[in-house]
């Protein structure tokens, strides 16, 4: 996804709901500095925080797998070295009741 995706798509959120005044460079900045935000806040350096056990993760390079111990984490990343990793549930779209409206 780049920048210009996420212009569109806040342009066309932003349409007729907000002031045309919104619908400017300095709110279509906010609306994509935020999007940048969410999509690498879910991202982990693997130097400064392991995954949980027991969760469903991937990491940079897509390969995904479930640890169970610190043992197994530590077997994998010499098999397969990486430097980031997000929990899979973090990348799913939110659906449920929680979803933002």
């Amino acid at each position: 996804m780049n920048r210009e995706t996420i212009e569109k798509a806040a342009r066309k959120e932003l349409k007729g709901v907000v002031p045309a005044e919104w619908n400017q460079k300095p709110f279509i900045d906010i609306f994509v500095n935020a999007a940048h935000w969410r999509i690498n806040s879910v991202w982990h350096d693997i130097d400064k925080d392991l995954p949980d056990c027991g969760r469903h993760v991937v990491n940079e390079d897509w390969f995904d797998f479930e640890v169970n111990s610190v043992l197994e984490l530590k077997r994998i990343l010499k098999k397969y070295p990486f430097k980031r990793w997000a929990y899979v549930d973090d990348l799913m779209p939110d659906t449920g009741k929680e979803a933002i409206q």
